[in-house]
């Protein structure tokens, strides 16, 4: 009995001590963006707005260390990371990773990876997200129930939206769903963010027939296109990195798909940009959406590094499979300051 109490304090020793050690270590951060667009709508929290996106880069340009990410992954593995070192990534390939962050990034010498989904390339439609915003969000009655979706739901529950209903303010984050339509949405993305690529599409076809919402990107939702991801491979400072075909939750498709979804991503970015594509980052990029098998996988596809969503500092014994990254908000520069100097001593 005694054996027990003895190895869980064992346990709790070596973790203590990893801990320290990381932390006398040097060590980087990996800052994780999607967007750089607004003020709007943005219930997933994915944009950081041009005034902010600008403010943030010359924090890292006047007290940081900004390198690239390969420069970084080099030293990081060597344990000779510079003191506050930073890389800039970019997931899911929107076209103003393009107009409005390469800009930025050029003005104030800051290099960033950009993890593209090839599959959305020129595709003419947006993100499952994006549509789901449409839809639940429709200005328009919703007649019914929605299809294939198991939330209470009232007649009146379809009533056109009001356009001061307080959405500009709300986000997943918030513990209140203001309408019903706030509650539709939240159900609809519960239900698609780890469904199979080709059961979440018929599913979100389904939905646009129900609300009348017509497929097509909005030009502020849209992607890059087969010419514009070229241009940003080209761009100053920018290097493109994988985010499969679909950007399905990897762990929950097999082997055989898994593979695909990693492998053919490579080949049609490398194919396209005429360039290496030796990174991945994996879409989600939390513990149930990267497995053992998705490490495997990613290895076979040729890449030598795969990127996670999950937070903290990048040292030299993080697995080069699973590299942490810290996700970004919408902060002005004093709070972003603050939050890298917490990230720091964390």
């Amino acid at each position: 009995m005694s054996t027990i109490p003895g190895l869980w304090h064992t346990q709790r020793a070596v973790k203590a001590l990893g801990t320290v050690v990381r932390r006398r270590s040097r060590r980087g951060l990996v800052l994780l963006y999607h967007r750089v667009a607004g003020p709007r709508f943005d219930p997933q929290l994915l944009d950081v707005t041009p005034q902010n996106f600008d403010a943030q880069m010359r924090v890292l340009s006047e007290r940081m260390e900004p390198l690239a990410l390969s420069e970084f992954e080099k030293l990081r593995r060597a344990g000779k990371l510079p003191a506050r070192a930073v890389a800039v990534t970019f997931d899911d390939g929107y076209a103003d990773n393009l107009y409005a962050a390469a800009p930025r990034l050029n003005a104030n010498g800051i290099p960033a990876t950009v993890f593209v989904t090839a599959g959305m390339i020129g595709s003419g439609r947006e993100f499952w997200w994006d549509e789901v915003e449409r839809i639940a969000f429709m200005p328009r009655v919703l007649n019914g129930m929605p299809p294939a979706l198991s939330i209470p739901w009232r007649i009146e529950d379809g009533a056109a939206i009001a356009a001061e209903d307080g959405r500009m303010e709300w986000n997943v984050a918030a513990r209140v769903d203001p309408s019903s339509r706030h509650r539709l949405y939240r159900g609809m993305v519960a239900a698609l963010r780890r469904m199979p690529t080709t059961e979440r599409d018929v599913l979100v076809s389904r939905w646009r027939d129900w609300s009348g919402v017509t497929e097509g990107a909005r030009e502020s939702h849209r992607t890059v296109s087969t010419k514009e991801v070229i241009a940003l491979a080209e761009a100053r400072g920018v290097s493109i990195g994988a985010h499969t075909m679909t950007h399905p939750s990897l762990a929950q498709l097999s082997a055989t798909e898994q593979a695909h979804e990693l492998r053919d991503s490579r080949r049609w970015l490398e194919t396209t940009i005429a360039k290496p594509v030796t990174a991945v980052a994996y879409p989600y990029g939390e513990s149930a959406d990267v497995s053992a098998i998705t490490v495997a996988a990613a290895r076979t596809a040729g890449f030598d590094t795969g990127y996670s969503n999950i937070g903290g500092t990048a040292w030299r014994w993080s697995s080069r499979w699973r590299v942490p990254r810290i996700l970004v908000r919408d902060w002005d520069a004093v709070t972003f300051l603050a939050q890298l100097d917490r990230w720091f001593v964390e």
